[in-house]
């Protein structure tokens, strides 16, 4: 039977650590001579080998290889040569990445416990001076549609200036007007990568340095929305209430909606009343006030200011809807009442021609108009059916289900 004595076992582990340290040299060579992506390829088996994976030099070589790289297309790019803009945004986010990881190991005590960098002051240098770079290598990847690498570099746009192991040589950050688009920007990534909460958590960032362009705020509104977290769209729609006033209807409506869920009847009656004061033909605010009494349960106030928003405006479909769909419920509420009361049979059919079945036939003109104008709600198509379902007119009932 065969052995392996312990002097072959020393043999073999010095061969392939002279193997890792001759990979290592390979690499150095390699990036001295201009061969950028090379020297990454050569160097990928000692990043994980035990003998050189804690060495400062075997990360530093990637780290230098592939920002060299990124500048070097960069130039061509600027001069008209077609250059993957992809693959350039990669590889200066791997870059820093390979540097970061090279920073500690380079202060690591030797075997006398002294601390003597050799690397340290030109990795802060290389991240410095490629900072601004980041920036456009995130637009590049924006472009090729690699939204997770836009956002990872405008995270690194956001944070290396702030990173401590950077120290006092770390890139100056950008004024918070720059910043505060770069965030935006990032945020819109993470929308496109579907992660709701990320892109939020950057639009809160913008706001809070300063970005204050309306549409920050509908996205932030509509995430929160997607989050369930109705606080925090409230508290949304008022701070850009307070910067944007009537611009959006949809601010002072989800302020509302916000009272309304409190039940603060009185202070979301006062603000629509000092809106309609400023604006007293905007038509919008009569629907949501009109909203607003429903919630109350005074229907016949509500369908008042409903009809009160068509007279301004017979285009809003909102409130054509809402004034159809309260006529509906007053008939419901008749019908059920009748029902309840188990009056005779001449008696009900009297009510119906005397006063559910016009109540379906106004509601039936208005829902129409609402549906001309918003053909894909859902809602509108649901009480049409039942508006021709009650006034057994099978012909537009067809029609109403078919859409």
């Amino acid at each position: 039977m065969r052995t392996i004595t312990f002097l072959g076992l020393c043999v073999a582990a010095s061969i392939a650590a002279n193997a890792q340290t001759s990979v290592v040299k390979e690499a150095e060579q390699q990036l001295k001579n201009g061969k950028y992506l090379d020297a990454v390829t050569t160097i990928k088996p000692a990043l994980t080998n035990p003998e050189t994976s804690q060495v400062a030099n075997a990360w530093f070589i990637p780290g230098k290889a592939d920002m060299e790289y990124y500048k070097e297309q960069y130039l061509n790019k600027t001069i008209g040569k077609q250059v993957d803009g992809k693959k350039m945004g990669h590889a200066l986010i791997d870059g820093y990445n390979y540097l970061l990881t090279a920073l500690p190991l380079d202060s690591i005590p030797d075997a006398k416990g002294k601390i003597k960098p050799k690397y340290s002051k030109d990795i802060v240098k290389l991240i410095k001076e490629n900072y601004d770079h980041f920036n456009n290598a995130a637009v590049f990847l924006w472009d090729a549609q690699d939204y997770q690498g836009a956002y990872d570099a405008w995270d690194i746009v956001i944070n290396a200036p702030s990173n401590p192991v950077l120290g006092a040589n770390a890139p100056k950050a950008y004024p918070d007007s720059t910043l505060a688009d770069i965030i935006f920007n990032q945020g819109l990534a993470a929308w496109q990568l579907d992660s709701i909460a990320m892109s939020l958590a950057s639009f809160e960032k913008a706001m809070a340095i300063g970005y204050d362009k309306s549409q920050i705020y509908d996205y932030a509104i509509s995430h929160a929305a997607r989050l369930g977290d109705n606080d925090k769209v409230y508290a949304f729609a008022e701070e850009a209430f307070q910067k944007f006033g009537n611009e959006n209807p949809l601010y002072l409506q989800l302020m509302i909606n916000g009272r309304i869920e409190k039940q603060q009847y009185e202070e979301a009656a006062k603000m629509l009343d000092d809106a309609i004061a400023v604006s007293p033909n905007d038509a919008q605010l009569y629907n949501i006030k009109g909203v607003l009494f429903e919630s109350m349960k005074d229907n016949d106030k509500a369908r008042e200011l409903y009809l009160k928003a068509i007279q301004i405006d017979s285009n809003s479909a909102q409130a054509q809807y809402n004034y159809g769909r309260t006529l509906c419920t007053e008939a419901y509420e008749l019908n059920d009442k009748a029902q309840e009361s188990n009056i005779p049979n001449n008696e009900y059919q009297k009510l119906r021609e005397e006063k559910l079945n016009p109540l379906f036939r106004e509601a039936a003109v208005h829902l129409e108009i609402a549906l001309e104008k918003d053909p894909d709600n859902h809602d509108i198509k649901t009480y049409l059916r039942n508006v021709y379902y009650n006034l057994g007119d099978d012909e537009n009932l067809k029609r109403i289900e078919a859409m």
